[in-house]
């Protein structure tokens, strides 16, 4: 019996945790010690003041939407996985909780349910597989619900 591929992050240094376990990973970055400035991925020096000295930081699981628009095409290979036909799709600027960066990504629901001021959750999936047939390890948000779980 062939032993599965090890799952591997979209991007090193954008992922905290075990990628064995996707659901358990919180998005990475980095905070400068300087400017205070939150950054998506750790980093070597600071994008806004240039400092070095940074914390490498894992990031609240949850945000808010800040604004959106929906994506009506399918992303280029190797970035999609053929399992379903293409759907659109929200794609937000989220601003993450506990004073982290705004990112890009996309929300898993109907382009009608998004909104702006919209709480979601972040979750870690397998997005597509590398040239090698690794599982890639992408991320994306879903709707909170009142009880602060992804819808």
């Amino acid at each position: 019996m062939a032993s599965q591929a090890e799952a591997i992050p979209f991007r090193a240094g954008f992922l905290a945790g075990d990628l064995s376990e996707p659901a358990s990973l919180n998005l990475a970055g980095s905070r400068c010690k300087a400017c205070g400035i939150a950054l998506f991925g750790q980093r070597h020096r600071c994008e806004n003041c240039s400092s070095p000295d940074l914390d490498h930081v894992a990031f609240a699981r949850t945000g808010t939407v800040h604004t959106y628009t929906v994506q009506r095409y399918a992303p280029p290979p190797p970035h999609s996985l053929p399992t379903a036909p293409w759907q659109p799709r929200p794609v937000a600027w989220i601003d993450l909780d506990d004073n982290g960066p705004r990112i890009l990504a996309p929300i898993a629901c109907a382009p009608e349910e998004v909104s702006i001021g919209m709480k979601v959750r972040a979750e870690c999936h397998i997005g597509w597989q590398d040239a090698e047939g690794r599982p890639v390890i992408a991320y994306g948000f879903a709707p909170l619900t009142g009880d602060g779980d992804a819808a």
